[in-house]
């Protein structure tokens, strides 16, 4: 095991969030955003039957095929639709089924440095795959035993931190923005800079920020109209003015529960993921609940799945990353999470409402101001700006 620290993967990380929800690069943004989105905005015929009611008439367990009755994963909590984990235990004969949870990335790398084993699947955000790859945290997979990865779009394929599709499979992909509470707010914000004014004025003591520092950095260094990637000392800066200038004010970090501080209307605006939304929406209570990708542009994320090196019962994992990525169950993921697939036939089985949602599926206007995130390791700076900014939350 190597004996590296987590400061390195912080420094891996400086413009990464510490949670789920990581960025994905693309070479060449400006020129891939609109191959990203043809992926994520056109329109889709509707199904003729919802993702959940396809899943649930999958094949029964196939004769003669023995991968065991066991599989540990380690994930973030609530982050695989129920009705599919019972769909997998029934038809393969599962009767051992381990779901662990870690609330950052950072914690489940701090478990593999120390030596956990027993785990078959994980899923970190992309940005950290090379890294686990480096420590020898993870298996390379053979893909002929996934051949449902047929179904990932292009798009999504021999990306940066893994250019030859060997140590993951991507899980789903979305955006950083603002969720908020329409009734609470006379005018909702479209910009950046409306956040910010808003966040100062009326709605002080009423903002929570997900505990993620790239997400967090997107706020002001798109809002001054800069790369979100910036590594100039001055605009860091000026950054750093404006985190400090909004600290004060913030009711909370909080990356897993800030939907429960909407609902409550403890929070008005949260900058965050569109995670919570539907089941904000679905409540007559919170209907109001709403979410914005910023005017001045924001950051496009995407989540992986890996296996662990050593896993004890790859066969069952196999199983796991192939069945997942069969588009009826992958649709269902989408349902359930109300992030994106990255899975085109998957697509095509998502309810329209969902795929017509541009909170979910950005349209081609919205991903054409996204920036992915590039190799920043080391940056001090950001570092200590954040390490400040957050001494500073809340007075």
């Amino acid at each position: 095991m190597a004996d590296r620290g987590l400061d390195w993967y912080m420094k891996q990380a400086a413009t990464k969030p510490i949670n789920r929800r990581g960025f994905l690069t693309m070479m060449g943004y400006a020129g891939g955003a609109a191959a990203l989105a043809a992926c994520g905005g056109g329109a889709t015929q509707a199904p003729s039957a919802t993702a959940s009611q396809a899943a649930s008439a999958g094949p029964s367990p196939t004769p003669g095929v023995d991968i065991g009755n066991e599989l540990y994963i380690y994930n973030w909590s609530d982050y695989i639709a129920d009705a599919n984990i019972e769909e997998f235990k029934r038809r393969y004969g599962i009767t051992d089924f381990v779901y662990d949870t870690y609330a950052n990335n950072e914690e489940l790398i701090a478990k593999l440095q120390g030596g956990a084993s027993g785990y078959d699947i994980a899923a970190p955000t992309a940005e950290y795959v090379p890294g686990m790859v480096e420590e020898g945290f993870l298996e390379k997979l053979d893909l002929t035993r996934i051949p449902n990865v047929q179904y990932i779009d292009e798009t999504f394929k021999n990306l940066w931190w893994d250019p030859t599709n060997e140590y993951q499979v991507p899980k789903d992909y979305g955006t950083t923005g603002i969720m908020y509470r329409g009734k609470m707010l006379a005018s909702p914000p479209t910009s950046w800079r409306e956040f910010y004014d808003l966040t100062r004025g009326s709605e002080s003591g009423k903002v929570v920020m997900v505990d993620s520092m790239g997400d967090v950095f997107v706020f002001p260094l798109k809002m001054l109209g800069y790369s979100l990637n910036s590594l100039d000392p001055d605009k860091l800066e000026e950054a750093r003015q404006i985190l400090l200038d909004v600290a004060p004010h913030l009711l909370a970090l909080d990356s897993d529960l800030y939907q429960d501080k909407l609902a409550s209307e403890e929070a008005s605006m949260v900058l965050g993921w569109t995670g919570p939304l539907l089941g904000l929406q679905d409540n007559e209570d919170t209907a109001d609940a709403a979410y914005t990708v910023p005017s001045e542009g924001s950051l496009f994320w995407m989540d992986t799945w890996v296996m662990i090196k050593d896993a004890p019962h790859k066969d069952a994992a196999y199983a796991w990353l192939d069945f997942i990525q069969e588009p009826a169950i992958q649709a269902a993921e989408t349902e359930f999470n109300y992030y994106a697939t990255c899975n085109s036939e998957a697509k095509k089985l998502v309810p329209k409402e969902i795929l017509d949602n541009e909170a979910v599926f950005p349209s081609d206007s919205a991903f054409a101001k996204l920036e992915g995130a590039e190799d920043t390791s080391g940056n001090n700076q950001r570092l200590d700006i954040w390490e400040e900014f957050k001494s500073k939350i809340g007075g």
